[in-house]
Parts: C-alpha cells; structure tokens; sequence
C-alpha cells in the first residue's frame, strides 16, 4: 500500500470483496427478519447465485473481472435471497 493509504482496503482485494460480500448478506439478514436464512441456503437457485458470487470473487481478485461484473453477482446474489424470500412469506401466509 502506498504513503497515506493505511487503513484503506484497495478495491478488488480479498477484504474489500470480503466487505462488500458481508454488506450484502447483512442486509438479506435484516430483510429476513426472524425468519431463518438456513431454511433457505441449500436452495439450488441461492447455491447457484452463490457460486457465481465466489467465480466472480476469484476472477476479481485475479484482476480478470471488472467492478461491474463483481457489482452484478452480489446484485444477483441478494435479488435471489429476496425473490426465496418473498415466496417463502407467500408459501407461509397460504
């Protein structure tokens, strides 16, 4: 890291990824409320959208994937935690 950058986490990096990663995940949690993530994580569409999150993950890091494909996968990660959940809400109120 260059002079003034301590503290920082440089964009791509294992941290930051891991960061913006665990930003996500807390609000899927928060939206999720008292309802269980596990009832939901072996999903095939939630462990789809996940490996996708870590692929993406990889090739970031590797400098191999841009900011935009990484934005994307989390994107598409958290709309697929939301859409299980919205239909896990539906299923329980039928």
């Amino acid at each position: 890291m260059g002079k003034g950058s301590k503290g920082r986490v440089r964009s791509g990096s294992p941290g930051a990824l891991a960061a913006e990663l665990s930003a996500v995940i807390n609000r899927v949690r928060r939206a999720f409320g008292p309802i269980p993530m596990a009832d939901f994580a072996d999903r095939p569409e939630i462990l789809q959208a996940a490996r996708q999150v870590n692929r993406v993950a990889w090739r970031r890091m590797r400098g191999e994937a841009g900011t935009a494909a990484w934005q994307q996968a989390l994107s598409q990660y958290e709309a697929r935690w939301l859409q299980e959940l919205g239909e896990g809400r539906a299923n329980r109120a039928a």
